[in-house]
């Protein structure tokens, strides 16, 4: 049998050292965090009109491919990583509209973050709006002028 003497005071041995070790395990993880790059998110706002219901977007890093997503209008596809490694955020973007009556197909792949245009213009937030007019980019939460203007590529002549 256990004798309940013994059995607290290794409970209290064990609080002890978990309490004295407390300020050096919480300087430890301060320390890790306080090294991490900042997080960065990269915001693409779907600012089309409502009648064009949702653009496509297929984003890929230098590291990897993010995928293939619909997004609605007024709704946003976010992406946020750490600066390690990542140097490069390219999107393909298509919608489709009706310009006098017949279907456009739109389509254009733009950098939506590249490391030495961005790391210092949009640190934590790279703020990028889609519509008919182009792709739209601002700094970090300044939501007045874009400092970035993307446009469309033009279609091809229509054959007759």
């Amino acid at each position: 049998m256990c004798n309940p003497l013994l059995s607290k005071h290794v409970f209290l041995l064990v609080l002890c050292i978990a309490v004295w070790n407390l300020p050096i395990i919480s300087a430890r993880n301060q320390a890790t965090l306080a090294s991490d790059p900042p997080l960065t998110t990269v915001h693409i706002n779907n600012n089309l009109p409502i009648a064009l219901e949702y653009f496509t977007i297929h984003c890929k890093t230098n590291t990897e491919d993010l995928g293939v997503y619909e997004i609605a209008c007024n709704t946003a596809y976010d992406w946020s990583f750490r600066f390690e490694g990542v140097t490069l955020l390219t999107c393909a973007i298509n919608f489709r509209r009706y310009p006098q009556g017949r279907l456009e197909d739109v389509f254009g792949v733009f950098d939506m973050y590249v490391a030495d245009r961005d790391k210092s213009r949009c640190p934590t937030n790279c703020i990028w709006n889609v519509t008919e007019g182009g792709v739209y980019g601002y700094r970090d939460y300044n939501v007045g002028d874009s400092d970035i203007s993307l446009e469309w590529p033009k279609p091809p002549p229509q054959m007759s």
